[in-house]
């Protein structure tokens, strides 16, 4: 599983959090999960809900939590993507908020 899909499944099942407590969770570090985190909020994955600081927690989003039931279905996090930025539906309502970005 990827460092990406890894991050949404942890903030999925456990709720808000940063990403230091996120790095000790999946034992990856700390400055590969931050610069992950980055990339998963540019894409609309995840969003902060608290800053204060440099400390920022975040949650994930409607979207994150599409990808990852997109992921578990056996699509890979480019597939998603691509479908999300091209537009390309398949027909699930999973593609429909993907491509509508909810």
């Amino acid at each position: 599983m990827s460092l990406m899909l890894r991050i949404l499944e942890v903030l999925k099942t456990s709720g808000p959090l940063g990403p230091g407590d996120v790095a000790q969770r999946i034992g990856a570090p700390r400055y590969r999960v931050l610069s992950t985190f980055h990339c998963l909020k540019d894409l609309g994955l995840i969003e902060e809900v608290y800053s204060k600081g440099s400390y920022k927690i975040y949650t994930i989003t409607l979207v994150g939590r599409t990808v990852i039931e997109e992921a578990e279905k056996g699509g890979s996090i480019q597939s998603i993507l691509e479908k999300a930025v091209l537009g390309v539906s398949g027909g699930s309502e999973a593609d429909a908020q993907i491509s509508s970005g909810i």
